[in-house]
């Protein structure tokens, strides 16, 4: 493989290259595309919800970010308080201006809220007084403040003004997700037709009990125009519906880490200013203080997620979950995977591919492997 200014110039058949005729070789370790993950809240203490946030803070979780395999992220700001979300772009702004490390890893923003269900169940840890209705102007507003930088909203379509609001989405570039929703089948099916094509975190935020037939993951599930992402770290899914959900979307089929700021803590109580008082369990779930129903996002990262998935559904299919279909999504110069003309995001992982060991990882085409 030629790289040159960061993008792949020449691909080369290594066993005729270097092994001709058929000549045993040594295991090589695997080369795929970095993983792309539109749904992080934080890592490894660092919330990307606090009103206190620093570009230095951000920058500071890069690298081992970067050696889980995540080469590109979107960071997730969740419903709250018009001030804080406000905050939270300014510094993330701040991060790209800065041209350091991790403004090569942010693609942009996902708002996950404040546009969606007031519902409980729906609502999930969302908190009931900060949800809206949608509001273009406020988007704008928030758009402009992010100097373009917003790319996902993951929104409830039955709230009123929902078609419209997905029309200005699409004309600004930003992809629309459906999610923390009490949508009708007809809900879904206008929000699709005005350009909705995301269901974010499938199966999660929403009621406990639904109807056996019609609701809406039935609907998003026969919508071949929506992809689906899911939580696939052991807590928000049963294997069997994971199976399910991959099945039926296939190639549109996402796996998200749906990370909070907890993962890679030791259990305990932790105080989030977005989701109030939640408990990490030695097991690794995470949920609501005194409500272990109720979870408040996961402890687990893509690479976890991709781990679990590849011994259910193989390798291949496992890490272009985590890959290649988010970067289709999103329309990254990367969606293709390892071609000529891509970014050189590459992550180098050991040949006992069950273990998911990562041996190097490359942003830009520069090695950025660190010690752990």
């Amino acid at each position: 493989m030629g790289i040159r200014g960061g993008y792949i110039y020449s691909l080369t058949d290594m066993d005729q290259a270097y092994w001709p005729g058929g000549e045993s070789r040594p295991r090589l370790p695997v080369v795929a595309p970095g993983l792309v993950d539109l749904q992080i809240n934080g890592f490894m203490g660092v919330d990307f919800n606090s009103p206190g946030l620093t570009a230095s803070q951000v920058e500071s979780i890069t690298p081992a970010l970067l050696m889980r395999g995540v080469t590109s992220y979107y960071p997730t700001l969740i419903t709250g308080p018009r001030n804080r979300i406000s905050s939270v772009i300014a510094t993330f702004v701040e991060v790209c201006r800065t041209k350091g490390l991790a403004s090569r890893l942010i693609s942009g923003i996902h708002l996950e809220g404040p546009f969606i269900s007031r519902e409980d169940g729906p609502r999930g840890a969302h908190p009931r007084r900060y949800c809206l209705d949608p509001d273009i102007s406020l988007l704008k507003s928030w758009q402009e403040e992010a100097d373009g930088l917003i790319r996902i909203v993951t929104m409830a379509p039955e709230l009123p003004g929902s078609e419209e609001f997905i029309g200005a989405c699409r004309e600004m570039g930003i992809v629309v997700g459906i999610g923390h929703t009490a949508a009708s089948s007809g809900d879904i099916r206008r929000a699709v037709n005005a350009g909705a094509s995301l269901s974010t975190h499938l199966g999660n935020g929403c009621h406990p009990e639904l109807p056996r037939h019609p609701n809406y993951i039935w609907d998003q599930l026969a919508d071949e125009r929506l992809y689906a992402s899911m939580i696939a770290d052991g807590f928000h899914l049963p294997d069997e519906v994971l199976k399910v959900f991959i099945l039926a979307k296939n190639k549109n089929s996402i796996l998200v880490s749906d990370g909070m700021p907890y993962t890679g803590l030791k259990p305990g109580i932790f105080d989030s200013p977005a989701a109030g008082r939640i408990r990490l369990t030695p097991e690794g779930k995470l949920h609501r203080d005194g409500n272990p129903d109720l979870l408040a996002g996961s402890a687990g990262t893509l690479l976890e997620g991709v781990k679990k998935i590849s011994g259910m559904e193989g390798f291949a299919r496992a890490w272009e979950m985590g890959s290649l279909h988010p970067s289709r999504l999103m329309n990254q110069a990367s969606r293709s995977g390892i071609q000529v003309g891509a970014p050189a995001d590459l992550v180098m992982l050991d040949p006992e591919l069950e273990h998911m060991k990562i041996l190097q990882v490359y942003k830009n085409g520069v090695n950025r492997t660190t010690t752990p």
